[in-house]
């Protein structure tokens, strides 16, 4: 105990309050990496997109470079993760997957590097306000700030490395430093083609900070902002060259205003400024309600910093121009392009009270109270937002039959199954799912554009759970009515047990 104690006043007078940063980054990653396995494991967390990197990621490994299944003949021609979105961010993630290749060890990867977040926040506030103890304050609220721990808890997404990045980038490009901010930079631009008008904004953030035309750091904003402009383009080539179908967002999100992607938004709003209206007013009070959960931990305060907030004006007018309501909730990882600046915004703010009251003690007392509100929220908003985390009886009967189920598939055989279950099942190259259909009557049509397709394929098992939650156990049923009923001529039962069922192939 003496020794641990030694090594942490070490490294205190070391690093100062940026070891409790570390601290923090450590126990959050464990604590939130242990909670999303156990979730994991009871086959409850939102496993959509972590079934499609483990896939890609697995496949990546054995020979086939960021292959999936799940949206080929919707966004992809080939089955090229990069068609989809184009983000080779993802492959970072390769050297620990490869030592454990499981979606556990993305979530983990995840969650770490969400989590690392927290330190270049606690650097920017403490380059900016001089203060340690505000810096260590805001560090801290990074972590349990809600709109940010939703990313976390989305699973693993390019989104999870984009929200520190992001972060990085302003912080080097506030001091400057040109070497590490061209690396965060470019590795910023890889997360995805929907990082690329962030990234410029920043760059316009910085030119507003910087301001002097002579300044290496106004110079360096400028750069960016020009070099996001061909890569854009670059990146929407390369999109293309990979094999992306070229189909609009079957969510179609900006129809009432005649758009097709976000790139259409500005000039519909100048051709079409009823459709605009209407869709910026459509779902209004679920927006407005977006609006304040964003504001409601932090008081508010950033309307005192509107300058930091600057970066987040693209992603503003994508989620409030549109009707898909993931976009204006903290239920997913789009919150990662605005809510880092939203606490930008806050640091602004506190500069802004630092500079009338002339002191650091008004503002250091204001951080602890916005750290205790965003702390009450926590506990509040989330267990209503992430339904699974309200209770903690994860484990059900139904669960060690699908595991067993699991293991009598064989590692070179197509499987089919549902949505909470394809993750334990992507690891391989023929693995197919489709999205619960009672999430839009969209997503029910191309479910059954697919499962039509895999007539032609002979996927070899099918393993379903009709006693999970209603969203996936809607894509069971209609897996069952619309594929093993038609071709019930093609398959027998394996086993049955607690509304699990396992088909197999005859042939």
């Amino acid at each position: 105990m003496n020794l641990i104690t030694q090594s942490l006043i070490h490294l205190r007078a070391r690093l100062g309050h940026r070891v409790y940063i570390l601290v923090a980054i450590l126990v959050y990653t464990i604590a939130f990496s242990i909670a999303e396995i156990i979730l994991y494991r009871s086959f409850r967390i939102f496993t959509w997109d972590l079934g499609i990197f483990n896939q890609a990621l697995w496949n990546t490994l054995n020979g086939r470079f960021l292959y999936y299944t799940v949206d080929i003949g919707i966004y992809t021609t080939t089955g090229s993760l990069l068609a989809a979105h184009f983000m080779p961010i993802v492959l970072s993630a390769l050297p620990p997957y490869a030592i454990y290749q499981s979606g556990e060890t993305l979530l983990v990867v995840s969650t770490l590097i969400v989590a690392l977040g927290a330190l270049p926040t606690y650097e920017i506030t403490k380059f900016l306000l001089k203060s340690e103890k505000v810096a260590l304050a805001l560090g801290l609220l990074y972590l349990i700030y809600p709109p940010l721990l939703g990313v976390t808890l989305s699973g693993f997404s390019a989104e999870s490395f984009a929200v520190t990045l992001f972060l990085f980038i302003v912080y080097y490009l506030l001091k400057p430093n040109l070497k590490k901010l061209s690396l965060v930079v470019a590795l910023g631009l890889l997360t995805s083609e929907a990082s690329v008008p962030v990234i410029a904004f920043i760059g316009l953030y910085g030119i507003l900070y910087h301001r002097s035309s002579k300044g290496k750091g106004f110079r360096a904003s400028l750069v960016i902002v020009t070099s996001c402009i061909p890569y854009f383009f670059f990146a929407h080539y390369m999109r293309s060259f990979l094999g992306w179908t070229g189909n609009p967002s079957i969510w179609h999100e900006w129809a009432l205003m005649g758009a097709n992607s976000a790139s259409d938004i500005p000039l519909r709003i100048l051709l079409n400024p009823v459709g605009a209206w209407n869709s910026l007013t459509s779902d209004g009070l679920a927006k407005i309600l977006y609006l304040v959960v964003l504001l409601l931990p932090i008081l508010f305060l950033p309307l005192l910093g509107l300058r930091g907030v600057i970066p987040a004006i693209p992603f503003f007018t994508v989620s409030f121009f549109s009707t898909y309501r993931l976009y204006y909730s903290l239920e997913g990882h789009y919150t990662a392009f605005v809510a880092p600046f939203l606490l930008l915004g806050l640091i602004h703010a506190f500069m802004r009270l630092q500079r009338k009251h002339r002191s650091d003690v008004p503002v250091l007392k204001l951080s602890k109270l916005v750290l205790l509100a965003s702390a009450i929220s926590l506990l509040l908003i989330l267990p209503m937002i992430y339904s699974q985390y309200q209770v903690f009886t994860f484990e059900k009967g139904s669960n060690n039959v699908i595991r067993s189920f699991i293991l009598r598939i064989p590692q070179n055989a197509s499987v089919l199954t549902q949505s909470n279950i394809f993750p334990h099942v992507s690891g391989r190259p023929d693995a197919y799912t489709i999205a619960p259909p009672i999430w839009s009557p969209e997503y029910e049509r191309i479910d059954k554009d697919i499962l039509r397709n895999l007539d032609k394929l002979n996927v070899k098992y099918v393993l379903l759970d009709f006693s999970s939650e209603p969203s996936y156990a809607s894509a069971a049923i209609l897996i069952y009515t619309d594929f093993i009923v038609r071709n019930a001529n093609n398959y027998s039962l394996v086993d049955a047990k607690d509304g699990v069922v396992l088909f197999c192939s005859k042939t």
